[in-house]
């Protein structure tokens, strides 16, 4: 009985594995509202999954330990991504966008501060001194952003 249990939990195991290209499809979509700081106008819905990830992507970003107070917002991004699909719901129904981040940018500066939703961390109370992270961002991406602006 013990083998037999063994064996079932294994090829139990086995069914769970999915293809590469399954799990590409199944990422959550992002996008981002692009607001100016000065009078919190929306300036653009970016949903676009390429240029979300390109603006986001901080992986070339240089982690610094803080701003300086004389730094005056440019931009606000909020980063929304779709809701986990739960048990029983239809995958190809469109599902609602939570708040994850807000990323701001300031006026003539490479760098950015990025609050993580407390939302996020289900279940934990977790001050937003310990979610707030700041970046140089790099030219490129100040690049793009501008550009999707239209300035």
């Amino acid at each position: 009985i013990g083998i037999f249990l063994i064996f079932a939990f294994l090829l139990t195991g086995c069914g769970y594995h999915t293809p590469q290209e399954k799990q590409e499809d199944e990422k959550k979509h992002s996008k981002l509202e692009l607001y100016s700081a000065q009078d919190e106008e929306l300036l653009q819905t970016i949903d676009n999954q390429d240029t979300v990830h390109k603006l986001l992507n901080t992986s070339d970003w240089e982690v610094i330990e803080g701003i300086s107070d004389d730094l005056q917002p440019e931009y606000i991004m909020l980063v929304y991504q779709e809701q986990t699909l739960l048990y029983g719901q239809d995958p190809n129904e469109e599902r609602d966008y939570e708040l994850i981040a807000t990323v701001i940018t300031y006026q003539n500066s490479p760098y950015i501060k990025e609050i993580i939703s407390s939302t996020v961390i289900k279940n934990m109370t977790i001050p937003e001194n310990a979610l707030t992270f700041y970046y140089a961002m790099p030219d490129d991406i100040q690049e793009e952003l501008h550009e999707l602006i239209g300035e």
